[in-house]
């Protein structure tokens, strides 16, 4: 476990691709033993359905943070469509390609926030940890229920000390569009038009706030 400090980030987490499926396979096979996660079932393929189609196993879910998470959806794309995001959390160039290339904005897809993005923020809030791995990779929490394909990726970020979720979410964008020239692997998966979901989650225990994207294709 990597345990978090204030400002920390985790590094980016992107799919390994169709030509490690089998290796792959195998690992999880591993990680099911190691974490023992308990199983969703689900009656349905979701990985190329709207989210009107995902069958939740609870009729109340718990979105605490759930306007924080919206925020950060319009920070998200603003970086996305080519605007820039200043410290204050306004846009500058929203949707314009001015400050990078013009993706389209991706949308929030309410299954993955609610079954796989929001419940691993709340762990990783809990227990006061960073990593990718603390409940199986990105990829074994999709497909447990039901998100099958292979194109995903992941951005995590913890921030401690912060007066209100907002501010931490903020921080941890700001740093992953810091990584525009460095190409880091927060700002390409932000980037990747090949992407066309995605679950966000935020959750704060305490001081710690955890933001944790799970980018959809």
């Amino acid at each position: 476990m990597i345990h978090s400090h204030r400002g920390a980030q985790r590094a980016s987490f992107a799919h390994l691709g169709a030509r490690r499926v089998a290796a792959l396979a195998l690992a999880l096979t591993a990680l099911v033993a190691t974490f023992a996660a308990p199983t969703v079932s689900a009656s349905v393929d979701t990985s190329a359905v709207p989210d009107s189609a995902v069958q939740l196993t609870t009729t109340t879910i718990d979105r605490p943070w759930y306007t924080v998470e919206r925020y950060y959806l319009g920070l998200l794309n603003c970086s996305r469509t080519g605007g820039w995001v200043l410290s204050d959390g306004t846009c500058r160039g929203y949707g314009s390609g001015h400050y990078s290339k013009y993706v389209a904005p991706i949308a929030y897809n309410w299954g993955i926030s609610d079954t796989v993005t929001r419940p691993y923020a709340k762990l990783l809030a809990v227990k006061g940890i960073c990593s990718h791995t603390a409940n199986g990779d990105p990829g074994y929490r999709l497909r447990r229920v039901g998100y099958l394909r292979w194109n995903w990726g992941e951005n995590i970020g913890c921030r401690d000390g912060y007066s209100t979720a907002k501010a931490a979410v903020l921080a941890s964008h700001l740093f992953f569009q810091s990584e525009k020239s460095s190409n880091g692997g927060h700002w390409r998966n932000i980037k990747n038009a090949t992407y066309h979901w995605i679950g966000i989650g935020v959750w704060r225990y305490g001081s710690r706030t955890r933001l944790v994207t799970d980018f959809y294709g």
